[in-house]
């Protein structure tokens, strides 16, 4: 008997009979088996992190919300321009305004700049599952801040109860009346 040719006997030559190009190899059944294990615990971590995630962008809002918050408020207490942050919890908008030193009053107000883009300060959230949920200043969905940074509602009336703006997931930013304190609750 002869020796068989060297081709023949290397493990990745192509089998008689055989239609794959030469040098294919396929998956062990041993290598299958990991993959099948490993498909359902990749997709338990992911869909936790995904979770987390909702939860992470409902604190975002919340905090956006309670900087703007303070922003206006640290505004009217600088210059001593009153300030109100207007929340449209049906499209989930927030706006600044603050009051012209030309044109004083509510009516003339003006959108009060972004420190960092100098445009509109306006807030879009409900994108991704946080957005606002309610609003409760006095009976309005506005607060004023005057020079003091004292809260008002949208009728210049003091605050007699703590104004809330409820966030997607619970969250609540509180302003705090009399003092003007924000928190995330």
């Amino acid at each position: 008997m002869s020796p068989l040719p060297l081709a023949r006997c290397r493990r990745d030559a192509p089998r008689e009979g055989s239609r794959s190009a030469p040098g294919a190899r396929g998956f062990t059944l041993i290598e299958l088996t990991l993959i099948l294990i490993a498909i359902p615990i990749l997709s338990v971590v992911s869909v936790t992190s995904l979770s987390g995630l909702t939860t992470s962008r409902q604190n975002v809002a919340a905090t956006q919300v309670r900087t703007a918050l303070i922003y206006a408020q640290q505004w009217a207490i600088g210059p001593g321009n009153d300030t109100w942050v207007l929340f449209d919890a049906a499209t989930d908008l927030v706006s600044v305004f603050v009051e012209d030193p030309a044109n004083p009053g509510k009516a003339n107000r003006l959108e009060m700049p972004d420190p960092l883009t100098r445009q509109p300060m306006t807030l879009q959230l409900g994108v991704d599952g946080a957005g606002i949920e309610s609003v409760s200043i006095g009976s309005t969905s506005e607060v004023q801040f005057d020079a003091l940074g004292v809260p008002y509602d949208a009728n210049a009336s003091l605050l007699t109860a703590d104004g809330t703006v409820g966030v997607t997931g619970g969250l609540t930013v509180r302003i705090t009346r009399n003092t003007g304190l924000i928190t995330i609750d």
